[in-house]
């Protein structure tokens, strides 16, 4: 009985931890100066291509016009306003998970 209670221990365990594994192999990175920021969507170190990509705070249609990666896995988007924006970012992962970045544009000059 206490190998069988130590065998579902370590399942569920492994389980878990794969599960996690998995999820992490989506990767975001933010680039940002001045009035724009750059976002790359990467899996296991590949980009993302075409990767729906969630942008709040700025008007994403007079950015890029599309939600979605580029080719290079990337969606840049500027500030075109009078005023600094924040800007809020987010990629879900496989299992629907929010990843989510935030940066601090300033404005157009």
């Amino acid at each position: 009985m206490k190998r069988l209670t130590t065998a579902l221990v370590l399942t569920a365990l492994t389980a878990g931890f794969a599960a996690s594994a998995s999820a992490a192999d989506i990767k975001v990175q933010v680039f940002s100066v001045d009035n724009k920021a750059t976002l790359t969507v990467t899996k296991d170190g590949q980009p993302l291509a075409n990767y729906p990509v969630e942008i709040q705070g700025i008007n994403a249609m007079t950015n890029t016009g599309s939600n979605v990666t580029s080719e290079n896995g990337s969606i840049t988007v500027t500030n075109y306003s009078n005023q600094p924006e924040n800007v809020k970012f987010i990629v879900n992962d496989e299992n629907g998970q929010p990843i989510v970045a935030r940066r601090f544009l300033g404005r157009d000059s």
